[in-house]
């Protein structure tokens, strides 16, 4: 993936702003700021660019270990300074704030990192890139000492020349078996964030304290809801995206309602973005690549959801849908425009819906891009949760490499 604005903690803040925004506004505005799989894995993708394994020099092998070690930052909204614990052991690397912490990270040797905590579990296979960033790591000859160990000082990353007045480079301490004793992220000459071991054991590393463990992609079992829970109609409809002639195949989305739970799916050729919702609230998104290779993975756990409650406070009215007085017939079906999302500065979604609620176009409007969906067909029917589920294969540790 490539992009602008590289910084990892931007990112954090970032991730972090959205979320807080979807908090306070309520359910409506979440379905506004969440509403297709590519928003959900972008959102998704930002927070987790800031979580990245230790570095390791090419062609270094590291010994099994233990780190303790010290995070400081100048981030708004963020401890200053907080501890975690570094293991690693063959092909994995456990970062938590303690052995049993219930959240941290997991970093396979390939590339697949796996964040876990509260809110759920995040999976990605390769480190996010952005264009205005050189990742090639230089060893810079400098030879430092650090808590009696000697390592040699990496420069991970730097910013492009003309990226901008104010430089970001991250570099790293690493002694000559690859083990990591300080890592600084920089702007221009200031200390943005460092790691720093207080604390080195070589020593042997169990599996079981370093292997990933299979419950990470366990996701809650859907139930049906009771039928006085949910007043949606249940249905399934297939839509294509307007596209270039030129295109070997069309784009589809096809998305099914079953009660409160929502299943969407978006094919363009190999890629696939899966999305799964219930009452508005993202249990599971996923992404592959442009080969079909399984590339993101974000489960959230029920509890963690926004409350799906009618008593819940109501959204700022600014943010509600609009009626935009206007109707059109799709597939035999009376529809009426609204304005998904007035009062929102940075695009717009147009989405004509039946009377029951069923989007049978839509239109979407930003900086970066403008699409428009047309429903090919629509089917109403019970929709079983067998079919709101995600394809088995992409909770399959073996999917992932954790097997």
């Amino acid at each position: 993936m490539t992009g602008k604005m590289p910084d990892r903690a931007f990112h954090r803040q970032l991730a972090d702003a959205i979320r807080a925004k979807v908090e306070t506004l309520g359910k409506l505005e979440q379905e506004r700021v969440l509403r297709g799989p590519l928003i959900i894995i972008f959102c998704v993708a930002a927070g987790q660019a800031a979580a990245e394994a230790p570095f390791v020099p090419p062609g270094t092998s590291p010994p099994d270990y233990e780190l303790t070690t010290t995070v400081a930052k100048s981030i708004p909204y963020y401890p200053k300074e907080s501890d975690q614990i570094v293991m690693h052991h063959d092909h994995w690397t456990r970062v938590t704030r303690s052995k049993a912490s219930p959240s941290g990270a997991y970093y396979a040797n390939d590339g697949v990192a796996i964040t876990f905590n509260a809110r759920g579990t995040f999976v990605r296979r390769g480190r996010l890139r952005w264009n205005d960033i050189d990742y090639e790591a230089h060893n810079t000859g400098e030879q430092q000492t650090h808590l009696g160990e000697s390592c040699t000082v990496w420069e991970i990353l730097r910013s492009r020349p003309d990226y901008g007045r104010l430089k970001l480079s991250e570099s790293s301490c690493v002694t000559d078996d690859g083990i990591e004793l300080w890592h600084r992220a920089m702007y221009g000459s200031d200390v943005h964030e460092s790691v720093e071991a207080t604390k080195i054991e070589r020593r042997s590393v169990s599996d079981n304290e370093v292997n990933p463990p299979r419950s990470l992609l366990a996701l809650d079992s859907p139930e049906q809801d009771a039928p006085e829970r949910s007043t949606k109609p249940d249905y399934e409809v297939v839509m294509e995206l307007s596209v270039g002639a030129d295109r070997p195949t069309p784009v589809i989305r096809t998305v099914r309602q079953s009660g409160l739970w929502r299943f969407t799916e978006e094919i363009d050729g190999p890629r696939r973005n899966i999305a799964i919702t219930y009452d508005s609230g993202t249990r599971l998104s996923y992404e592959s690549d442009s080969a079909g290779v399984p590339n993101r993975l974000s489960i959230w756990p029920l509890k963690s959801t926004l409350p799906v409650s009618t008593s819940a406070a109501l959204p700022d009215p600014r943010y509600a849908p609009k009626d935009l007085g206007r109707s059109d017939t799709i597939l035999g079906e009376t529809c009426r425009w609204y304005h998904m999302n007035p009062g929102w500065t940075h695009g717009f979604t147009l989405a004509c819906k039946t009377e029951d609620g069923i989007v049978l176009k839509e239109e979407s409007h930003s900086r970066m891009d403008d699409r428009t969906w047309t429903a090919v067909r629509l089917t109403r029917r019970p929709i079983s949760i067998d079919e709101i589920k995600p394809p088995a294969e992409l909770l399959e540790p073996r999917t992932w490499g954790l097997e």
